[in-house]
C-alpha cells in the first residue's frame, strides 16, 4: 500500500509513520510539510490512501481537497486533525473527503478507519449525528448533488453492479431513457463512467 502523510509537526508524522507500518509490513510511506507540496505528490504520483491534517502551511486541507476534486483526483483522501467541531467535518465530507479524524483517536482506531476507507464506506465522528444533520442521509443526497429522484434510483442500481437492460427492467424505462440518466448522473457527479460516478457518490457520502 502506497500512503501520503501531510503534516507539519514532525513528532506527529514519526508517529504516524509508526502506526502506518502496522498496516501492511510492505507499506511505502511518503510524507510532506506543506499543503503544496502534499497537492503535487497527490497530483503527479498515485497512492492508495492519503492522510492529510486540516491545517497545512501553504494550502490548507480544504484547499487541498478543492483543488483535488477539480482535478478529478480520486485518491481516498482522510483529514487528520486537532479539530473535532462538526462544521470542519462536513465542510471536508462535502469537498470530498472520505474520512474526518481526530488527532485524538489511537493508533488502532487509525488502521481500522484506513481499511474501511479503502473499501469504500466514510468514516467520520459521531456518525449518527451527522446523519441527522443530512450528510449522511439518503433521504437529501439527491437533491444536495442536483440529482432527480429517478436518477438517483438509476445510480444506486449501478452501485449494485446492474447493466442498463436489468435498470431498465427493474424500474419500467426504456433503456433509452435509462442512458439519458446515466449521462446526467456522470454529468453531475463529474465523472467519466461508471466506476468513477460510484467513487464520486461515496466521496459526497452515499451510503
Amino acid at each position: 500500500m502506497r500512503i501520503l502523510l501531510a503534516d507539519d509537526h514532525q513528532l506527529f508524522l514519526e508517529g504516524m509513520q509508526s502506526v502506518l507500518s502496522g498496516i501492511e509490513p510492505d507499506s511505502e510511506i511518503e510524507c510532506c510539510r506543506n499543503g503544496r507540496d502534499a497537492l503535487r505528490q497527490l497530483l503527479d504520483n498515485a497512492f492508495d490512501i492519503a492522510l492529510i491534517d486540516l491545517r497545512l502551511p501553504n494550502l490548507d486541507g480544504f484547499g487541498i481537497l478543492t483543488e483535488l476534486s477539480a482535478a478529478n483526483c480520486l485518491t481516498p483522501v482522510i483529514i487528520v486533525t486537532a479539530s473535532e467541531a462538526p462544521h470542519d467535518a462536513r465542510r471536508c465530507i462535502h469537498l470530498g473527503a472520505m474520512g474526518f479524524v481526530p488527532k485524538s483517536s489511537t493508533g488502532q482506531q487509525m488502521i481500522e478507519t484506513i481499511q474501511r476507507i479503502v473499501k469504500g464506506d466514510i468514516v467520520m465522528p459521531q456518525a449518527d449525528e451527522y446523519a441527522r444533520t443530512g450528510i449522511l442521509s439518503s433521504n437529501d443526497w439527491a437533491s444536495q448533488h442536483n440529482i432527480t429522484p429517478r436518477q438517483f434510483e438509476v445510480l444506486r442500481l449501478i452501485k449494485q453492479g446492474h447493466s442498463n437492460q436489468t435498470i431498465a427492467d427493474i424500474l419500467h424505462l426504456s433503456t433509452a431513457t435509462v442512458k439519458t440518466h446515466i449521462v446526467a448522473l456522470f454529468r453531475a457527479l463529474e465523472a467519466g463512467n461508471r466506476t468513477e460516478a460510484i467513487q464520486k457518490a461515496q466521496q459526497l457520502g452515499l451510503d
